[in-house]
């Protein structure tokens, strides 16, 4: 199935192109100019064909998200259009000028030729002009083409805060998911439990208790089942949203990448504020802004751009150490669902012998299921964690 397309959110369009209308489909579908005739749509659009093909199948991965929204999301696409349209306009200017300048360098030829020095030195004084004014055109858009220049850097910043964006619901979304698929076990093993009750209590080995709990346990699984599907279906569409698909497009979403220890071993808010202070829009800003000139100015300025790189290598320390205490937080979630199975385990055995009563044994499930969800929160927070400091470096950190 192909992936689908979408109109920009309104929000989000105003943001980034004020009221600019935005196509159904924001890749690039057809050659803008000679030179790209025949490519394919991979090729137009700046990928191999099998990334492509990945791209636009109808699974989201998170893998993806960078390039689905560079590529798809209709406002990051329309915005990037007409700096692109503005950088072809000077470039077809600069190509026009260049021919009017040879039609000079000939007509002065011809004046030369013809002994007639008014129109040579008029033709040649045109002819200069003609050639420093493409000159200069054609630097300006050379510097814009530029894949990283500061006349793109919005537009940078502005698609780097749509991918964060989409990442983070991802992660919501797949926790979401898993806490969906834990609930419904539950809902399955409630559901038993009660069937279970109303048999003993009417062979009279059970009782009216241990049927109205089990009856409880399972009307709040079903509850909670439906509110986490709408929960669910929310994140989901804003999810699509960002990465480009319509409204009304069901695509698969892939699993959230597995948490890696290891990059812990990497963090170090010492020699990664260089690459933050980089890539820090805010920073940027203040060092490319118009100041007074004057002694007092430069030294009240300096002060303030070393007080926010102290507080960006602050948030950097705060971050790892976040993302240290995650990782505890997950290795005693994983030591907690360990031994909530083994009590689960032997509360189930004791349930069949009938040595647990019902209420006992539904006590022992929703430790074990809270620990699942403990665990699945752990998890998601863990990786969380890694990503947002790896998100500071790529600039997206505050230095308040």
């Amino acid at each position: 199935m192909r992936r689908e397309r979408r109109a920009a959110a309104l929000a989000l369009a105003a943001v980034l192109a004020g009221t600019a209308a935005f196509p159904a489909s924001a890749a690039v579908q057809a050659a803008r100019e000679p030179a790209e005739a025949g490519k394919s749509a991979a090729e137009l659009n700046g990928y191999t064909e099998e990334r492509w093909a990945a791209l636009m199948d109808n699974r989201l991965e998170y893998d993806e998200i960078d390039e689905l929204v560079h590529s798809f999301n209709p406002a990051i696409v329309s915005a990037w259009s007409g700096f692109t349209d503005n950088i072809r306009l000077m470039q077809t200017i600069r190509d026009n000028l260049h021919a009017r300048q040879r039609d000079m360098r000939q007509l002065k030829e011809n004046a030369k030729a013809a002994g007639d020095q008014a129109d040579y030195g008029n033709y040649a004084m045109q002819e200069a002009i003609l050639s420093a004014t493409a000159k200069g055109i054609g630097a300006s858009a050379d510097k814009l083409s530029r894949e990283v220049s500061a006349s793109n850097r919005p537009l940078r910043v502005a698609e780097r805060q749509v991918s964060v964006a989409a990442k983070r619901l991802m992660i919501s979304y797949n926790g979401l998911r898993t806490q969906r698929a834990i609930a419904s076990e539950s809902a399955t093993l409630y559901r038993r439990l009660r069937d279970d009750a109303a048999q003993r209590l009417s062979l009279g080995l059970g009782t009216a208790l241990d049927l109205s709990s089990a009856e409880t346990a399972l009307m709040r699984a079903e509850s909670q089942l439906v509110s986490l599907d709408a929960g669910a279906a929310k994140l989901k569409k804003s999810l699509i949203l960002l990465c480009g698909w319509k409204e009304d497009a069901d695509p698969e979403i892939g699993e959230t990448p597995a948490a890696d220890a290891a990059r812990l071993e990497g963090m170090d808010p010492e020699t990664d504020l260089r690459a933050a202070i980089a890539k820090n829009g805010t920073l940027i800003d203040f060092r490319n802004a118009s100041h007074v000139k004057s002694t007092t100015s430069w030294e009240l300025r300096a002060d303030s751009e070393e007080a926010m790189n102290q507080n960006l290598l602050v948030n950097l320390r705060e971050m790892q150490q976040d993302a240290l205490a995650k990782q505890a937080g997950l290795d005693a979630a994983q030591s907690g669902m360990q031994a909530a199975e083994l009590s689960k385990d032997a509360a189930e055995l004791q349930y069949r012998m009938g040595m647990l009563s019902v209420s006992a044994y539904l006590g022992a499930l929703k430790q074990y299921q809270a620990a699942r969800t403990e665990l699945n929160t752990a998890d998601s927070s863990f990786f969380e964690a890694l990503e947002l400091y790896d998100w500071a470096l790529q600039g997206n950190s505050s230095v308040e």
